[in-house]
């Protein structure tokens, strides 16, 4: 099964050695570099001008591809445990499964999805397209969520399980790992700050609960807020 990605040379350190060196041999690695200067950091000139280009280079590969499946996916993610056969068992009779974006909230993250390439998911980002030419400096993953809202979508789609780990699920992440997606880093110093998340789940898979607690220690004072702002907003 082909596995597609692109990246920008500010993220190669993260392509170089933590994604490619993880994808098992069952998958057939096709790699786009987007010559663009700048750090990439989420939503900066450079990240948005990447992210419509990726846009093109997904319509592309399902047209290149068209009665099969593929996947796509960021270069800011490590797997663990993928198969074909088991996405394709997850995929089941839709036409895309994305990564869920958390576990209290609908939207998808749409940094891993697997999807068949045919003419509803050709027309499908063909919306994300025409979504981010009439929003310049939006996000393709908003786009993306506001047309799964839509009940007349003509697309079949599905969430892949929380195995299919996002930092935005929180942590600690789960004992039995699909894969580790290393988002949630808004803001300057993105690239960094993922190779940080990367370096906390080695730590974490190799020394069990004590790296838990020790990793837990700085995410506590964020939770709390997070519990009390929601309570907050249930009482007004």
């Amino acid at each position: 099964m082909k596995l597609f990605c692109c990246y920008t040379p500010a993220h190669e350190v993260l392509f170089r050695d933590y994604f490619k060196p993880t994808i098992p041999n069952s998958f057939e690695l096709q790699t786009a570099i987007i010559e663009l200067e700048g750090a990439g950091d989420f939503l900066s000139p450079e990240f948005i001008r990447c992210i419509c280009r990726k846009i093109e280079l997904i319509m592309e590969s399902v047209r290149a591809n068209s009665g099969g499946a593929i996947i796509w996916s960021d270069i800011d993610i490590q797997f663990f445990d993928i198969t074909p056969e088991a996405l394709l068992s997850q995929l089941g009779d839709h036409d895309i499964a994305f990564q869920p974006e958390g576990p209290r909230v609908k939207h998808v993250n749409t940094g891993f999805f697997i999807c068949r390439c045919n003419d509803r998911v050709l027309r499908f980002f063909e919306k994300v397209r025409d979504g981010l030419q009439a929003s310049p400096g939006m996000n393709e993953q908003y786009i993306i969520n506001l047309l799964l809202e839509d009940a007349a979508l003509d697309l079949s789609w599905t969430y892949l399980p929380f195995s299919y780990y996002a930092r935005t699920h929180g942590w600690p992440p789960p004992r039995q790992l699909s894969l580790y997606h290393a988002n949630a880093t808004p803001g300057k110093g993105g690239v960094a700050r993922k190779i940080q998340q990367f370096k906390e789940l080695a730590f974490v898979r190799r020394f069990g609960f004590p790296a838990v607690v020790l990793t837990s220690i700085k995410y506590v004072p964020k939770r709390l807020w997070r519990v009390l702002s929601e309570r907050l907003a249930r009482a007004s």
